[in-house]
């Protein structure tokens, strides 16, 4: 009855998207699925503690809340059938792809999906919060296949140099990058939540240092920075033409303004959304695929 009822309403909500039934049904599955149980346990290490879900253990730092990781891990490990914010699209072959990007790699979890994907694959995992560096890298190893695995401390951007971001720490996810030359050069607290200088490099520049070529896929999620990320991979677009698996629900606009940047960058994209990203008024698409 409440799966019904929340469709009915929606109906007349949709905006300028178009959505298909599916996309509206993997939200109601959503939105009444049950999240997985976490598990916490002390570690050698008073600053870490360790979280296991369905068999699959992280570090976290112990002085951040563990609610957020229940949910963070169903939007990548749930079936891809039932779940709208999954990256296990059949079109990006992820079993055959040579080399993963995984921008906004926090918790690790999509490192970890990647990996099991494609255990010999070259891993880039940026995460630009301090706070996450250890855990982050102690995670990693565990994964570790034999295969290079590199941790890159850098937001993405247009252009190479610095910016603030916001950490948010009661939902470390969450933190972003502020689009205000303000804040440049300094640490300081800013609507309750502590501001850092971040170091900002682009996908255009990682594909240099790290000879990335053909076969590769780049993830994002990376709270509304995600279509100035893109304009720092004209060239890798253009030349390598990876797949693309992109959270674009950050803004009402975004899933539009990421396809525009891509197509811009080679024409030859097939560019598809997916989900129905219904806690914002207008909904927007949970995701951009582009391959």
């Amino acid at each position: 009855m409440l799966k019904r009822k929340l469709l009915s309403e929606l109906n007349d909500h949709y905006g300028d998207y178009v959505f298909s039934d599916n996309d509206v049904e993997l939200y109601a599955i959503e939105r009444y699925a049950r999240l997985p149980v976490h598990t916490v346990e002390q570690t050698d290490e008073p600053d870490l503690v360790s979280v296991s879900i369905s068999g699959r253990k992280i570090y976290w730092p112990a002085e951040l809340p563990v609610g957020d990781l229940s949910w963070l891990y169903h939007e990548i490990f749930d079936e891809f059938a039932s779940n709208p914010s999954s990256y296990d699209c059949p079109e990006l072959d992820l079993e055959n792809r040579k080399w993963f990007i995984d921008a906004g790699a926090s918790e690790g979890y999509f490192s970890i999906f990647a990996r099991e994907k494609s255990p010999r694959a070259l891993l880039i995992s940026l995460e630009p919060l301090r706070i996450m560096q250890k855990s982050l890298a102690k995670t990693l190893a565990m994964y570790e296949t034999g295969s290079n695995t590199v941790i890159v401390t850098a937001a993405l951007g247009d252009s190479p140099g610095t910016a603030m971001i916001q950490v948010d720490y009661d939902h470390i996810s969450d933190s972003a990058v502020v689009a205000d030359a303000d804040y440049a050069g300094t640490d300081r607290d800013c609507n309750d939540r502590l501001t850092q200088t971040v170091d900002v490099t682009t996908l255009d520049r990682l594909a240099d240092e790290y000879s990335l070529g053909t076969g590769g896929l780049i993830k994002m999620d990376i709270e509304g920075f995600e279509m100035a990320a893109l304009r720092g991979a004209k060239s890798v677009m253009e030349n390598y033409k990876p797949a693309l698996a992109i959270a674009v629900y950050h803004e009402l606009e975004n899933a539009r303004k990421c396809a525009d940047i891509i197509r811009a960058a080679n024409p030859s994209y097939k560019v598809v959304f997916r989900g129905f990203y219904g806690y914002f008024d207008p909904p927007r698409p949970y995701m951009l695929f582009a391959t």
